[in-house]
């Protein structure tokens, strides 16, 4: 005989979540993921927010926890890596281990790839006063993307994403599953 369990689910009218320190799966810590959405279903266990229509997404990124990340995923050999988001870029300082210790310093802007993928772009790289772009450039794709709709808790798109004091600023829509599309 087979039974078949209803899903149990709730319907809100209007939803707004934030939810913080959120650890995807590829290893980055999100400071704070936000959603707001109207005439939302949410199905308690396991638990998932479907929204009638589209909602909001604002996501943050501190520079520490991106640091933190670009630390546990940087290319062998690159170790002590700092972010400092200023003037809309980032300014990434790092060693790398060529023989010996050198310090790298790059700076980078962000740019969103198909709606979904965060990407590190070098605008300039110095490694002891040498220019070496194609080298960096190179360790940097290693990385990339460096951020991943498909990691986050719900299904989401990119619109925007700015760097600000303090971290990076994504914004976007929690997109409806595709029964409501």
């Amino acid at each position: 005989m087979v039974r078949v369990i209803e899903e149990a689910s709730i319907h809100v009218q209007a939803f707004d979540a934030v939810l913080n320190g959120v650890d995807l799966p590829m290893g980055l810590r999100v400071e704070r993921l936000s959603i707001k959405a109207a005439n939302v279903q949410i199905v308690p266990e396991p638990l998932k927010i479907r929204p009638e229509h589209p909602g909001l997404l604002e996501v943050f990124v501190s520079e520490t926890d991106l640091a933190d990340f670009l630390n546990r995923s940087a290319p062998a050999g690159m170790k002590q890596v700092s972010v400092v988001a200023q003037d809309g870029t980032l300014h990434i300082r790092a060693t790398k281990n060529v023989v010996i210790d050198v310090r790298i310093y790059v700076v980078c802007a962000l740019r969103i790839v198909e709606r979904s993928q965060v990407y590190i772009d070098l605008e300039s790289a110095d490694l002891m006063g040498v220019g070496t772009k194609q080298l960096m450039q190179s360790q940097i794709d290693k990385i990339n993307p460096v951020i991943n709709c498909l990691d986050f808790p719900v299904p989401c798109e990119l619109e925007t994403v700015e760097v600000i004091p303090g971290g990076i600023l994504l914004k976007g829509h929690v997109s409806p599953p595709e029964s409501y599309r």
